[in-house]
């Protein structure tokens, strides 16, 4: 069904990571992360919580590929509603490949309580700094510098998660440490390591999706 992101392994396009939300309607089996070693001949579910969470994001490290982050969405779509987050929401990290996962949503300094929707993203730089906007009472953007161990909220300005259950997409600048982009209908960007945001002009709103060349990332393209 749904399709959240494709992840491909930088230096081997064999491996191909794919992060399934599933069906958005019901409960189903077709949930998680999947992985293919064969470019897409055959696939494996590396990771999967439940019938009724799916993955909704996954970020895949450029200087050590063996590390990859996941987040895992309890979501339940009706006709006439949405119930966004649950007790399978959780943030997951793997060291190996995708071989194994680490749930780490109670690491230090993450928030407590129903978690929802969540974005993930490595920075280029570095597999140590690791963001994360997360939805939840006490929900917004964190940053971890220690590859996911500890983490600190930076910023819950209520303009880069005013619909956390629709948008919730981060994304680390490939070449500063501490530029960081956030999509929540605007485009949002900071420089100062997510304490403060000024929004970018697009060519329309409801801004979903974003990519940067690493060599270059003043040339992006946007969804």
């Amino acid at each position: 069904r749904h399709i959240s992101r494709i992840r491909v392994h930088p230096t081997n396009s064999d491996i191909v990571y794919v992060a399934a939300l599933g069906h958005a309607f019901e409960s189903n089996q077709e949930r998680g992360v999947f992985r293919s070693q064969n470019g897409g001949k055959t696939w494996e579910n590396v990771l999967f919580k439940s019938q009724k969470a799916g993955a909704v994001d996954l970020s895949i490290s450029l200087n050590n590929p063996r590390i990859l982050y996941a987040a895992i969405y309890e979501i339940q779509r009706y006709p006439w509603t949405l119930i966004s987050g649950g007790p399978d929401s959780g943030l997951y990290r793997s060291t190996n490949g995708g071989d194994s996962w680490e749930e780490i949503t109670n690491n230090d300094g993450l928030p407590v309580g129903t978690i929802g929707r969540i974005g993930v993203s490595i920075s280029p730089l570095s597999a140590e700094r690791v963001w994360a906007m997360i939805e939840a009472e006490e929900g917004g953007l964190y940053r971890s510098d220690d590859g996911g161990q500890s983490w600190v909220l930076v910023n819950d300005d209520a303009d880069i998660r005013g619909r956390p259950w629709y948008y919730t997409h981060v994304f680390a600048d490939p070449q500063d440490f501490d530029t960081v982009y956030i999509l929540e209908g605007l485009t949002y960007k900071s420089t100062n390591e997510g304490r403060d945001f000024f929004q970018i002009n697009t060519p329309h709103g409801d801004n979903h999706d974003l990519w940067m060349d690493n060599k270059n990332p003043k040339r992006m393209i946007h969804g």
